[in-house]
């Protein structure tokens, strides 16, 4: 208590009252609150997050490339190794197989073929696998001529495979190879031409129907299906036949050069089918054995040492253009009709 200040007396109770408390010391003035504008300027700039999309994009497109440039190159590979079946064969060099089934009517699959295999630097050798009557005369001796051209442009061997069938116009083809592999049962031969058509002259008048034809020329209606043959017209067509028929002697002589002389061939040619055993022992044909012994004889001249790799061809399945407009119900009626006028044909 400070002695310049007297106690202080309750007048209740007369007690002494204690002196109020002193007010507190005098300090200094407090600092001014900062401005709110202040404080906004004197705070560090907020950086906003840099965005990560374009990055994003960038490496996205990157990595499609990266993918997309090896299924490029898986399909290269697969494109430079696989076989005609779609399997993947990495051995160098190889013998490619072309087939040829059924009846010969056209040529452009086969030289496409043999023109493809002659360019594949990993095909050393092919083999012509025929299972055939024989067929259309023109077909058999383009594919004849580009066997033989495909011979001397690449210097790959050829080989010629006989399954089942390869007469007439299949044996024509097989000529054209290095060698001839048959099996003992092949039918083969038939060097020959045969020039077949219907006679509709009895149907026509039991239909009571009367053709009309206006032509050119006297024999332009040679073999027409509603009279008989005149004698002219008979002999017109065995000259034709006579001609087909010296083209394939000749040719096949040509083939068989060093096995069989021009006359022999000759004596065989009167359309008389051999098996392969026969066509053997008449030199027809150079040895007996299976598409692989034929695949692996081809290897062999080619120089392949082992077991040659195969390119077999892919079968090419129908599409739904092909069962509708191509049936064998439509097939069987085009070659009853075609029978109307006359065909030459190398065929048994």
């Amino acid at each position: 208590m400070s002695e310049l200040e007297p106690p202080q007396i309750d007048p209740g109770d007369g007690q002494e009252v204690p002196p109020a408390p002193p007010p507190p010391p005098a300090s200094t003035p407090a600092a001014a609150a900062p401005h709110p504008q202040a404080a906004v300027a004197a705070a560090p700039p907020v950086v906003p997050p840099r965005r990560r999309t374009g990055v994003f994009f960038f490496g996205a497109l990157t990595g499609c490339a990266i993918v997309v440039a090896g299924l490029l190159f898986l399909g290269l590979m697969i494109a430079m190794f696989a076989d005609d079946s779609g399997e993947l064969s990495l051995a160098g060099d190889k013998v490619a197989v072309i087939s040829i089934e059924g009846e010969i009517m056209e040529a452009r699959e086969t030289v496409d073929a043999l023109r493809k295999y002659a360019d594949n630097v990993t095909v050393k050798a092919i083999v012509i696998r025929i299972n055939s009557p024989g067929g259309a005369i023109a077909p058999s001796q383009e594919i004849f001529s580009a066997i033989r051209h495909t011979r001397q442009s690449s210097g790959k061997p050829i080989v010629a495979s006989m399954d089942s069938m390869a007469a007439s116009g299949g044996y024509y083809i097989a000529v054209a190879c290095d060698d001839i592999v048959a099996n003992p049962g092949t039918i083969t031969g038939s060097i020959g031409v045969i020039l077949q058509w219907f006679d509709m002259k009895e149907l026509v008048r039991w239909a009571k129907l009367k053709p009309e034809t206006i032509t050119s020329g006297a024999l332009k209606d040679a073999g027409s299906p509603y009279r008989e043959l005149t004698d002219a017209e008979r002999q017109y067509f065995q000259d034709i036949v006579s001609q087909l028929h010296s083209q394939f002697v000749r040719d096949v002589a040509l083939g068989r050069a060093g096995k069989l002389k021009h006359d022999e061939v000759a004596k065989l040619a009167d359309g008389r089918v051999f098996t392969g055993e026969q066509a053997l022992k008449l030199k027809l044909v150079d040895r007996l054995g299976s598409v692989d012994d034929a695949v692996r004889h081809a290897g062999k001249l080619a120089g392949i040492k082992g077991e040659p790799a195969k390119l077999w061809p892919r079968r090419r399945e129908p599409g739904l253009f092909d069962l509708l407009s191509d049936t064998d119900a439509d097939t069987l009626m085009q070659r009853i009709v075609s029978r109307r006028v006359p065909q030459f044909l190398y065929r048994w």
